[in-house]
């Protein structure tokens, strides 16, 4: 592939950083958003001596050493995902004097886990110069120092928060740009809602909502997530920002008069299936019933509540989501009648009394919590983590099993037949972690020696990208082992077909020396 010019403003910067490091491995790890994406499609394209890895080339003693072959004679090997000290200690044995392995990634690392040289978020973040030149290439013009100074001072130099901002605006009215200013840009909101604060773990954010000055700050700086201050680290000020919103935006707690009875959760609950074809039941003890949301916005209401961080929202989000281009008389016309629907729909008129599924106090929508709400992109995520956690602590069947659950659960993208934009933005991160976590099982099976639920997983994660040029080899290499020398050659020439019609380009050296190989 020939190189281009760096498309990520810090990607010269961290280039120089890395070239300059003496260590056999380097990670580099950003909060999300950080502009990893980017540099390291630079990285890769502007040195010739970088190859990227998967992880699943590093899963044994066999495939390293095929890797390394591939690699040929690279300086840098460079792997893109988790955090996974084991793998790393163990591949670092079979580099060259004059080899490193740069790591890139989302998780702060264990100390001293291996010999290694880090580099944190904060040296991902903009500087003054690198802001301006963001801004003149997604707006096509120079901005004024007063602009890229305000933008500065408001993102902390974030790269995806200042893009979203620069593109939503294309540069306009942003010299008095300030960090509760850049929340009214409704994607910019939604990123750090759903891919910044929902993507923490619910104890941290908890604390971050419940107590901004003690625990839940001490937290965040544990986890990274901190920008380094004249009088003390600090929250960023974008996160900050959007913490005091839903703060306010949160209702407050009922009088003790209604307070929920002592025992517990009313026997009715919703089972809600977002992830593929929506769909909503009504169960009451043994008896369930399907819900059919008979507006296309009440069901999308539900949705937005459903997939919310402790599912409330305020009333003006609400609308920026669900009507989004309406104007605001046909938003006062519908509004209120699409909430009264979907009410009258989760009764599920025949199946006895219902609690009131939705409830509105001080400016804020939220669903009962006093009704049981089972949500599959809940589960889903919960059990990403529990199998991040069980691979993390080397418990590989237990996180293997956890990722399998989580297969079952993923029928489909979020939302299926939907395309508002705030359906977009929440479906894009549940699909990414989707294919991680797929590249993470076949890793998982074929460290524990089943080749077919690797191939299963291989294929699942080349159906929803097919332009992943290492997953077909881990596939082609898949069949080598089962002496299927037809399936490995029609492989690589789907791929090569797939890279020619989609990129104009051919595969990558080492991929066809070791389909070369294979072939023998």
């Amino acid at each position: 592939m020939t190189a281009r010019p760096p498309s990520a403003p810090q990607s010269d910067r961290l280039l120089a950083r890395i070239d300059r490091l003496e260590a056999p491995l380097i990670y580099v790890w950003g909060w999300p958003g950080s502009g990893q994406d980017a540099w390291v499609a630079d990285f890769l394209a502007a040195d010739p001596q970088a190859r990227g890895l998967a992880w699943g080339e590093l899963a044994d003693d066999e495939t390293r050493q095929a890797a390394l072959a591939a690699a040929g004679g690279a300086r840098t090997l460079l792997v893109y995902g988790e955090w996974r000290p084991a793998e790393m200690a163990d591949f670092l044995r079979w580099l060259k004097p004059d080899q490193r392995l740069v790591v890139v990634g989302s998780e702060r690392p264990a100390p001293g886990a291996v010999p290694s040289a880090v580099i944190p978020p904060q040296e991902l973040l903009l500087t003054e110069a690198e802001v301006a030149q963001l801004a003149l290439r997604i707006t096509g013009t120079r901005a004024g120092r007063e602009t890229v100074r305000a933008l500065l001072q408001a993102t902390d130099g974030w790269y995806r928060p200042l893009a979203l901002a620069l593109e939503a605006t294309g540069g306009a009215g942003l010299a008095g740009a300030t960090a509760a200013g850049l929340l009214e840009l409704p994607a910019l909101r939604l990123f750090l809602r759903h891919e910044v604060l929902g993507a923490l773990p619910k104890d941290v954010q908890a604390r971050l909502l419940d107590d901004p000055d003690g625990q839940g700050l001490a937290r965040a700086l544990e986890i990274g997530l901190w920008v380094e201050g004249e009088a003390r680290d600090r929250l960023p000020a974008l996160l900050t920002a959007l913490l005091e919103r839903e703060r306010r935006r949160r209702p407050r707690p009922a009088p003790a008069s209604a307070a929920a009875p002592a025992s517990g959760k009313a026997a009715v609950g919703y089972r809600l299936a977002l992830l593929g074809d929506p769909s909503v039941q009504l169960v009451q003890g043994d008896k369930v019933a399907p819900v059919e949301c008979k507006l296309r916005r009440s069901l999308q209401i539900l949705a937005y509540l459903a997939s919310s961080p402790g599912m409330a929202v305020g009333r003006e989000e609400l609308i920026e989501a669900i009507w989004s281009d309406a104007s605001e008389e046909t938003i006062e016309r519908n509004f209120h009648p699409t909430l009264s629907y979907l009410r009258r729909d989760l009764e599920a008129p025949g199946t006895g009394p219902v609690p009131s599924s939705l409830l509105y106090r001080a400016g804020v929508y939220r669903l009962n919590p006093e009704i049981s709400w089972e949500v599959d992109v809940d589960r889903f995520s919960r059990l990403l983590e529990e199998g991040r956690a069980q691979q993390k602590a080397g418990r590989d069947e237990v996180a293997a099993a956890a990722f399998g659950e989580a297969w079952k659960l993923y029928r489909g993208p979020f939302l299926a037949g939907h395309y508002e934009g705030w359906v977009t933005a929440r479906r894009e991160p549940f699909q990414r972690q989707y294919i991680e976590m797929l590249r993470d099982l076949g890793d998982l099976s074929l460290r524990l020696g089943n080749p077919e639920a690797a191939t299963d997983a291989y294929r699942a994660v080349l159906l929803e990208d097919p332009l992943q040029e290492r997953v077909h080899l881990a596939v082609m290499r898949l069949y080598a082992h089962q002496g299927r020398r037809d399936l490995v050659r029609r492989q690589y020439d789907r791929l090569c077909t797939l890279l020619r019609d989609e990129l104009g380009v051919e595969p990558l050296p080492e991929t066809s020396a070791e389909y070369h190989r294979l072939m023998v």
